[in-house]
């Protein structure tokens, strides 16, 4: 048995991690790191799509192997060096949806499966049908490019894509998740399409389980390879203190008393966080008082992207002030989605009190056009809003605070139900956040601007976000539950806590650095 922690082994996200049991070769997430990336890039220097996989490989932005890549990603005069070592893959295992852990899959080659649950499956669709993808974002479906004659890497200008293989680990994927994984909605672009498919019992020989876990996003899974020497468990991201927290014990019940080699686990929020813990209910409950406050003024909900169960939240918060949830269209194409995968969130998609904001545009994209044509009698445009701002609960972000400019709202309150900021980046787009609302005169929840200027920083607290990350205290107790022989720290920038707060334990912790490789007996 062999692991190596290719990317993601001391930074939060970014996760890459390569399995080899006999024949079989698994590749275990492979995630966008938003550290290292953020080392290079930025809003408006980016990759070159003409020269596909090369400025990726010459940043170190990618594991430097061979045998894993799109060949049609090579631009001409670049060939990846004789020294890189081969991996061979059969198949991708995600774990979930969230652009760290699947932002590069792009990348990979497009026949190799991708195994998800159902409802990452229709999410990875969704996040590509309403995106402007860049090569290395095409999660279900690719453009294959070739050299033109000046040697620039081109899409084929009718738009042709081919689909990925998809393995629903899950079981069987609905035919309307069929449907929507093999179709593009797209003016000028067909799709090749590679059916869904339930996922086999097993690779290679080697016989795969998935655990549904709690996480931010639906759809998490945790997964456990039967190797010769003990299962290998990788837990993706989770937490025990949301709605469907009861899925990890369950997990780790079924896991007790069974001979674990290695569990590869998260460590998010280890070193970095207060002891104390915030619900999802108790985030219901503060933003149901803030909004209940503010009445007949306009409120509006700051949460992460695909944060569904918080949409939920502030859904529920929406009809008990009697106002009316208004998100964004992506955001309604994403509930269909999960809605072809589950049919338990077509209430959600056709809840009463939920609607959909018509953002002007000088054109629209098909999905767009037809979007809005099913659900013409549930746009509200700001017009709307404006008229009458009270009765409505915006779910907008930082990125569409200039359509705040045409609501022109007087007072209100804008809830910051996010994750906190981490990075310089981060500290600057708050800074300008804290402009927004000044300027607009709303009162924030959830984070204030300590300082005069742009050299201050942000501070949060008031119970408004619940984090999508396993405790600290519950992470211990899992690990004592599962009593693995070894403990391998991912997506954490604190490896070492493992070791200082599971000494004495009889489990060994390795921390690894990314690239190096555990060789299991």
């Amino acid at each position: 048995m062999r692991l190596v922690v290719l990317d993601g082994a001391r930074t939060i996200g970014g996760t890459k991690i390569f399995l080899r049991e006999g024949r079989a070769g698994f590749l275990l997430d492979f995630g966008l790191n938003y550290q290292r990336w953020g080392q290079y890039f930025e809003e408006f220097l980016r990759p070159r799509t003409a020269r596909g996989l090369f400025d990726l490989w010459q940043l170190g932005l990618v594991p430097h192997v061979s045998g894993l890549y799109r060949d049609d990603l090579v631009p001409p005069g670049f060939r990846l060096p004789s020294g890189a070592p081969p991996l061979e893959v059969c198949a991708v295992f995600l774990s979930h949806a969230h652009l760290d852990h699947c932002g590069l899959l792009g990348v990979v080659r497009s026949d190799l499966p991708v195994v998800a649950s159902r409802v990452t499956l229709a999410v990875l669709k969704a996040l590509q049908d309403t995106g402007q993808a860049e090569f290395y974002g095409e999660l279900a479906y690719c453009r294959l490019r070739t050299p033109n004659v000046a040697g620039e890497l081109e899409a084929d200008p009718s738009g042709v894509c081919r689909g990925r293989p998809g393995h629903a680990a899950d079981g069987a994927p609905s035919r309307e998740l069929q449907r929507l994984w093999t179709t593009v909605p797209r003016q000028r672009r067909a799709l090749e399409p590679q059916p869904l498919r339930a996922a086999p019992a097993e690779y290679e020989g080697v016989r795969v389980r998935a655990y549904p876990v709690d996480h931010s996003i639906p759809g998490a899974l945790a997964f456990a390879f039967e190797c010769t020497d003990g299962l290998v468990v990788y837990t993706g991201d989770l937490r025990r203190h949301g709605r469907a927290g009861a899925l990890v014990d369950r997990m780790v019940a079924d896991l007790e008393g069974e001979k674990v080699q290695a569990l590869l686990v998260e460590g998010t929020r280890v070193g970095r966080e207060p002891s104390s813990q915030v619900t999802e209910a108790e985030v219901l409950e503060r933003s149901r008082e803030v909004v209940a406050g503010h009445r007949g003024e306009l409120v509006v909900a700051d949460f992460g992207p695909r944060h569904v169960e918080r949409l939920q939240t502030f859904l529920q918060v929406a009809s008990d002030t009697h106002r009316q949830l208004v998100a964004l269209p992506k955001d309604g194409y994403l509930l269909e989605a999960l809605a072809a995968a589950d049919p338990s969130f077509r209430e959600l998609v056709g809840h009463p009190s939920l609607r959909f904001f018509a953002r002007p545009r000088l054109s629209q994209d098909t999905w767009l056009r037809e979007f809005t044509n099913r659900h013409r009698q549930r746009m509200v445009a700001a017009a709307d809003v404006q008229r009458d701002p009270g009765r409505y609960l915006l779910a907008f972000s930082f990125f569409d605070l200039v359509d705040l400019l045409d609501v022109e709202p007087e007072n209100g309150a804008y809830v910051y139900s996010s994750s906190e900021a981490y990075g310089e980046d981060s500290r600057v787009d708050f800074w300008r956040l804290w402009n927004w609302l000044q300027r607009l005169r709303m009162r924030p929840y959830g984070f204030r601007w300590e300082g005069s200027d742009a050299r201050g920083r942000p501070e949060f607290g008031g119970g408004f976000h619940a984090s999508g990350h396993i405790h600290p205290q519950d992470l211990l107790e899992l690990v004592r539950a599962v009593r693995p022989r070894y403990v391998v720290p991912v997506h954490t920038e604190d490896p070492r806590w493992f070791v200082e707060n599971l000494r004495g334990e009889p489990v060994q912790v390795r921390v690894l650095d990314d690239g190096e490789e555990l060789e299991l007996p």
